[in-house]
């Protein structure tokens, strides 16, 4: 199939959204499609190398010009590429759409946090986001979900009707063959942007300080991703905790070797996002045995499936309650989550997501625009 993937925004390949590109982009290749990409001047995605590239004008490199743009100005350029291409695919139609759809499209929704985390955006900016943008978004010729969740609250925020909208999880990185963790990993990690309030790092820095000293001595926190809005609330939390020598951070970890090497350490897993839409680093943690712990809310519990250790993400104490748990639990307990773990991260890969996707895009209505 000749598709044209949308990967605006690709924030620097440093989001949640970028990893989902990153997969999807790379299994449609692998299944032999014709991929056309098209990205934000500048944008830098390996993934992409030796594919044609079709890019934004440089004058879309602020973000509000990047959403008119792609609103009003992409639909005339898709007009005169459909005789070149069979269908698109937005990657991020929570961030960015269209006023209308020459080509039969799959616009992918991986959350609607706006209207969950109160202040995570500006008053214009949510104004686009719950009004303009689900209006758009609608016209879609297939409308996805990468969970359940998100379904729902597309239903319930965007007046979207249920059997209107697909849901497809995400896939992860899948562990190289032999991959083993290290008999000697301590870390109790986190892979996640450094960004406040939505990912709730300040609460789980708090509940690390409520640990007794010598398990958070046992089971340092690593605190794995690039700096996003207000990261020095975060970092200064985190100086100012009774266990600040304990807790890392190490930057965005590259893929490949350096995020290897960050996994190897790592004895358990953490997510206490206030909300997310899916959660990719919580079904790769599953999948190479690290016992986990996450949010009860949003698509984490579901993604989860009652392998992981869940608590309320908005009680500091209820975190600490659950890491002590999972970070004192019994072998045998510890080796029954482990297995849980893995079967059900066995349940989420990219190669089914995007043949989901391609049949959506194959079986598109006769109506379809």
């Amino acid at each position: 199939m000749r598709i044209l993937l949308d990967c605006i925004p690709w924030d620097g390949g440093k989001s949640g959204i970028s990893a989902y590109t990153r997969g999807l982009l790379s299994e449609l290749r692998r299944q032999g499609h014709a991929l056309t990409i098209l990205c934000e001047p500048g944008a830098d995605i390996p993934e992409a190398a030796g594919l044609p590239v079709l890019r934004a004008p440089r004058w879309t490199r602020k973000p509000v010009l990047s959403m008119l743009w792609h609103l009003h100005c992409l639909p005339r350029k898709l007009r005169a590429l459909r005789r070149d291409h069979d269908a698109m695919v937005v990657c991020a139609a929570n961030r960015r759409v269209c006023a209308s759809y020459p080509l039969p499209t799959a616009a992918v929704v991986h959350d609607l946090a706006n209207f969950r985390i109160p202040g995570k955006y500006s008053p214009s900016r949510m104004f686009y986001l719950a009004h303009v943008l689900p209006h758009y978004a609608r016209r879609a010729t297939r409308l996805v979900a990468v969970s359940a969740s998100t379904r729902d609250d597309m239903v319930r925020h965007w007046g979207c009707r249920e059997g209107d909208v697909t849901v497809l999880h995400e896939g992860f990185p899948v562990p190289p063959p032999g991959w083993a963790p290290d008999p000697a990993a301590r870390d109790l990690l986190y892979i996640s942007r450094i960004e406040h309030p939505g990912k709730n790092h300040l609460r789980l820095i708090e509940a690390y300080g409520m640990l007794p000293r010598g398990l958070a001595e046992r089971h340092p926190l690593v605190l794995a991703g690039s700096d996003w809005k207000d990261a020095g609330v975060v970092r200064a939390a985190a100086a100012a905790s009774p266990h600040a020598g304990l807790i890392r951070f190490t930057g965005f970890v590259e893929p490949g070797p350096p995020m290897e090497n960050l996994w190897r350490s790592t004895a358990f897993y953490v997510f206490p996002s206030l909300f997310e839409g899916f959660g990719i680093s919580l079904a790769e943690a599953m999948s190479r045995g690290i016992p986990c712990a996450c949010s009860a809310n949003g698509a984490l519990a579901e993604v989860a499936g009652g392998a992981a250790e869940t608590f309320d993400p908005e009680s500091p104490a209820g975190i600490a309650d659950a890491l002590r748990r999972l970070l004192t639990e019994s072998p045998a307990a510890r080796a029954d989550r482990i297995r849980r773990g893995l079967d059900r991260a066995a349940v989420f890969s990219w190669p089914a997501h995007a043949k989901a996707m391609v049949h959506l895009l194959q079986t598109v209505p006769e109506t379809a625009p």
